[in-house]
């Protein structure tokens, strides 16, 4: 490679911290940045030094200047060639990476908070509902307690609950009116 190498990947380093399940994208991975490594290697470090003055003595007049022009175009590919790993800075891709990063913990965190939350929730209705004494309920106590489910109750379209009027009859939303026949 060039004077400033790139970093190099551990793989094995790398194969500790892999899961189990993803063993077989590990396996892609390391095969990709093998073959990559493989054709990186087989070029030169650095680019083949031409000799100009060859060159300039041996061509035709009129073309000494092309000689000269590709001699700087080709100068200037050897500097960017020398210098690509200063002039890329992979710093930046770290950074967006870091703030990526922090954000996905954030989000991470506040799943958890309201799981928790939800999971509270749900437990302290299983306790009520553990509490209640079903057996010595009347219909209309069990409507009251297990709002929830009352809609499942068949009425058959007469009236569940004393006094028989509409106004006092539950469904969706609270009260639901009763269809007079």
């Amino acid at each position: 490679m060039a004077a400033k190498k790139l970093t190099t990947i551990n793989l094995a380093e790398l194969l500790k911290r892999v899961p189990p399940n993803q063993m077989k994208q590990f396996e892609t991975f390391r095969n990709k940045t093998l073959e990559y490594h493989k054709k990186v290697h087989q070029h030169p470090d650095k680019l083949p030094t031409i000799d100009w003055e060859y060159y300039r003595n041996n061509v035709r007049e009129d073309h000494i200047k092309t000689v000269e022009q590709f001699q700087i175009k080709y100068e200037e590919l050897s500097h960017v060639f020398a210098s690509r790993h200063e002039v890329l800075d992979y710093g930046k891709y770290y950074v967006e990476l870091e703030k990526l990063n922090n954000e996905v913990q954030e989000e991470v965190k506040k799943f958890i908070e309201d799981s928790v939350s939800r999971v509270q929730i749900y437990q302290d209705e299983i306790r009520r509902i553990k509490c209640l004494k079903y057996e010595n309920m009347t219909l209309e106590q069990f409507v009251e307690e297990r709002e929830d489910i009352a809609k499942f109750i068949p009425g058959q379209g007469k009236a569940l609950f004393w006094p028989h009027n509409a106004e006092e009859q539950l469904g969706e939303g609270g009260r639901e009116q009763v269809a007079e026949e």
